[in-house]
C-alpha cells in the first residue's frame, strides 16, 4: 500500500522551488567536475522540467523542455537529463550527473557549454578574443586556474599595447625625464610598478573606483589565485572577475574610440 507524500508548509516548499532553480542554472552553466553543495532539504530529490539556454538551432535563448523523467526521484549516480528546445523542437541537450546527497556533479554534456561573447566585448578585446573564449571555455570545463590565468594575460597584453600607444602619441612632446619615466616603466618585470604608471597616465575616469583601478585589481586578484587557489576556488574567482574585467574592456575600447574620433575631428579643423 502507498502512501502520499507528506504536505509541505509554504515556507518549506518556497525552499525547495529555490534550491531547484539554483541547482538548474548550475546544470546550465556550471563547470565540469565541481561539487555543487546543496542544502539538505526534505522532499528535495528532482530538478526542473525545463531549463533556459541558448539553441544553436534558434540563434538567441530558449526555454528548453525535459525529455527524461525518473518514477520517484532525480538524485542517483551517473545519471542522464535530456533537454528539448520549446520553439524549433530540433535542438537537444543532454547532460551527465551525479547527485548523492547534499552533493551534485555536473559530469558531461553534449553539446559542450557554448562560449558566447557579447558583441561589445568582442569589439573591445580584439586580438584577445581567443584568449577570452579560451578562459571562458577552461573555465566550463573545471579548470579554475587556467581560466584566470588567460585573463591575467589579456590584462597584461592590453597594458602593453596601451604602453606602445602612449609612447606614439606622446613621445615627441615628453621631456626627458618623462621619457626616462615612461621606459623605466614600459622595461619594468614588475607588473604593479608598470600598471601605475599606466594607471596614471593612460586609464579613463570610467575604471577607477574609490581610488583604485579595476586593471590592477583584476591583475592582483588573478595573480593570487594562481599562486594559492584549488581550482574550485579559482572558478570562483573568475566568476567574481568576469563582470569587472568585462565592463573595463567595454569602457577601455568606448574611450579609445571617442578619443581617436577627437583627434580626427580636430585634425580636420587644423587643415
Amino acid at each position: 500500500m502507498s502512501f502520499p507524500p507528506p504536505q509541505l508548509s509554504p515556507d518549506a516548499q518556497a525552499r525547495i522551488d529555490a534550491e531547484k532553480i539554483r541547482l538548474t542554472a548550475f546544470l546550465a552553466t556550471g563547470p565540469l567536475y565541481t561539487r555543487h553543495v546543496l542544502p539538505e532539504l526534505p522532499g528535495f530529490d528532482t530538478l526542473l522540467g525545463t531549463i533556459e539556454l541558448l539553441c544553436a538551432q534558434c540563434g538567441k535563448p530558449q526555454t528548453f523542455e525535459r525529455l527524461t523523467s525518473y518514477r520517484q526521484s532525480d538524485m542517483g549516480w551517473g545519471r542522464d537529463l535530456t533537454y528539448r528546445c520549446r520553439n524549433c523542437q530540433k535542438q537537444l541537450q543532454a547532460y551527465w550527473y551525479i547527485w548523492q546527497n547534499q552533493s551534485f556533479w555536473k559530469v558531461g554534456q553534449a553539446p559542450e557549454l557554448h562560449v558566447e561573447i557579447n558583441r561589445r566585448l568582442e569589439d573591445a578585446l580584439g586580438d584577445s578574443k581567443g584568449l577570452y573564449k579560451k578562459a571562458v571555455r577552461s573555465r566550463s570545463f573545471g579548470f579554475g586556474i587556467g581560466a584566470l590565468s588567460y585573463l591575467r594575460r589579456i590584462i597584461e597584453d592590453t597594458t602593453d599595447s596601451l604602453m606602445t600607444l602612449l609612447r606614439e602619441d606622446k613621445w615627441d612632446s615628453w621631456s626627458a625625464t618623462e621619457r626616462q619615466l615612461f621606459e623605466a616603466a614600459q622595461a619594468t618585470n614588475q607588473y604593479s610598478r608598470k600598471m601605475s604608471y599606466a594607471a596614471s597616465a593612460i586609464l579613463p575616469a570610467g575604471l577607477f573606483a574609490g581610488g583604485n583601478d579595476s586593471f590592477s585589481a583584476l591583475h592582483d586578484v588573478t595573480s593570487a589565485g594562481l599562486h594559492g587557489k584549488t581550482e574550485e576556488e579559482c572558478i570562483e574567482l573568475f566568476d567574481r572577475c568576469d563582470l569587472i574585467f568585462t565592463q573595463s574592456f567595454k569602457i577601455l575600447f568606448q574611450h579609445k574610440k571617442e578619443r581617436e574620433e577627437f583627434a580626427k575631428e580636430l585634425g580636420k579643423l587644423r587643415r
